[in-house]
């Protein structure tokens, strides 16, 4: 059964994400780049009061026996063709993390790319790649990490952190948390200050959070 929730106020956060909030809006909106920071949206189409009250779970599909039998898949593709329901989910992650101050936004393939890249946008910092074995050009280090059956890979460029630097991790999903672990210690290995990781969805149950000692976000909680 699916179990939404959200651990901040939504009117609150819209006011920390737009630069010019609604007048009703309490706080005193903190701008984060200079600029605008997506294209102008005609007003009569933004529809803030509807998504001041939308539910991002309506937006995501179940896909029964995918990607073997036995397996609920959770689609965010459905979500990212509602353009509302996108900007929304990614308004609700920026207030979530905008607190860690990030310097990068570090995205685990795939889908973390798809939130992660408008997401860095957003909050005016950069965004980099944690990708499998034998997937980026050039220089790359790597973390290899076990699995249940096995292990796997994950990588990314060598110049792509700095030491230092402050680093939030991104992806849809966690689950069992074998490739968000790995990505956490590839990204400390490079010196990265890992400061927390934000998702869309948590599969409950399934033990994901042990992997990761950071502050964890999950926008929604489903039954795995």
């Amino acid at each position: 059964m699916k179990q939404p929730f959200h651990t901040f106020d939504k009117r609150k956060s819209m006011c920390d994400v737009y630069d010019s909030p609604p007048n009703d809006c309490l706080d005193k909106p903190r701008r984060v780049a200079s600029g605008p920071i997506f294209a102008p949206i005609d007003p009569a189409q933004d529809r803030y009061a509807e998504r001041m009250t939308m539910d991002i779970a309506e937006h995501i599909r179940t896909i029964p026996d995918f990607p073997k039998p036995g397996i609920l898949f959770y689609d965010i593709s459905t979500l990212l063709a509602h353009p509302q329901a996108w900007r929304h989910t990614v308004d609700l992650l920026a207030v979530a993390i905008r607190q860690h101050e990030p310097d990068i936004i570090a995205g685990i393939e795939s889908r973390g790319f798809l939130v992660g890249a408008p997401l860095a946008l957003q909050l005016g910092c950069g965004f980099t790649m944690l990708r499998k074995q034998g997937k980026l050009p050039g220089e790359t280090t790597s973390y290899t990490y076990d699995l249940e059956y096995g292990s796997d890979t994950v990588e990314m460029q060598a110049d792509a952190i700095a030491p230092g630097q402050k680093v939030v991790i991104i992806d849809d999903l966690l689950a069992t948390g074998g490739t968000a672990g790995g990505a956490l210690h590839l990204l400390r290995e490079a010196g990265a200050d890992v400061r927390a990781a934000a998702f869309i969805i948590e599969l409950a149950g399934l033990g994901g959070r042990e992997h990761l000692d950071v502050p964890i976000t999950a926008l929604l909680e489903f039954d795995a």
